[in-house]
């Protein structure tokens, strides 16, 4: 049991000191943030296209701009990041710049995997914001002598449908840069891993010159046998 409580006190130790960590309470916040705002969103039922985009970027901009005062990327510079190996907790300027990204991108994850905001940025009808059954959520029902209903509480929920996939292709897309940069960040700039391929050719390299200097040292030692020893005719 105290082994754990020492493995767990240094986890948190070692996670309170890098820059990611401070942006999951934000993260974590925001799931509060986006059900407050289901609450209390009426969509305008028609072209809306300026408040969805307000409410993806408004709060977006402001975790943004939190990350960055907190974390103040451009004070550290491009030294540290520059310098070779370093320890994983020494802050530098790539690294807290990626960190206050991921409130803004967890924000739009979020609001897509939703699909109301999207639907009703693409709503271009009249009609009244209610709930519907069918769809167990709120939607734009047209008012009567409009278009077709039926037809509509479809395409609303083709929307949800379209909204919820760009939502899981973003965390793919960004899950897969995460995966990739940090690879790149460990192997070819930190200098912590030996399969990077500059480190690969620096050391085939280093073999090589090695291999040659030995085979230039046989050689001179061979001449200098001869001249030492000349062959009798």
């Amino acid at each position: 049991m105290a082994e754990q409580q020492d493995l767990l006190k240094h986890m948190h130790k070692y996670l309170s000191q890098t820059a990611v960590f401070s942006s999951f309470p934000l993260s974590l916040l925001l799931l509060g943030l986006e059900k407050l705002i289901e609450i209390e969103f009426v969509c305008p039922c028609g072209p809306s296209t300026q408040l969805t985009v307000f409410i993806f970027s408004g709060p977006a901009l402001f975790t943004f701009a939190l990350m960055y005062i907190l974390l103040r990327p451009f004070k550290h510079g491009c030294s540290r990041y520059c310098g070779g190996a370093n320890d994983d907790t020494q802050e530098n300027c790539p690294k807290a710049f990626v960190s206050c990204l991921i409130p803004p991108v967890m924000w739009a994850i979020i609001l897509l995997l939703d699909g109301n905001y999207f639907a009703c940025a693409m709503t271009d009808w009249k009609g009244v914001y209610v709930f519907d059954k069918e769809l167990n959520r709120s939607w734009c029902k047209p008012t009567e002598g409009m278009r077709n209903e039926k037809e509509l509480r479809d395409l609303t929920r083709k929307y949800i449908q379209q909204s919820q996939f760009l939502g899981y292709v973003t965390i793919c897309v960004f899950s897969a840069l995460t995966i990739i940069l940090m690879s790149i960040y460990d192997c070819c700039i930190s200098g912590k891993c030996n399969c990077c391929l500059c480190r690969m050719f620096s050391c085939c390299r280093r073999i090589a010159d090695t291999s040659n200097a030995g085979q230039g040292q046989g050689q001179r030692t061979r001449q200098e046998s001869v001249r030492l020893n000349p062959v009798s005719p």
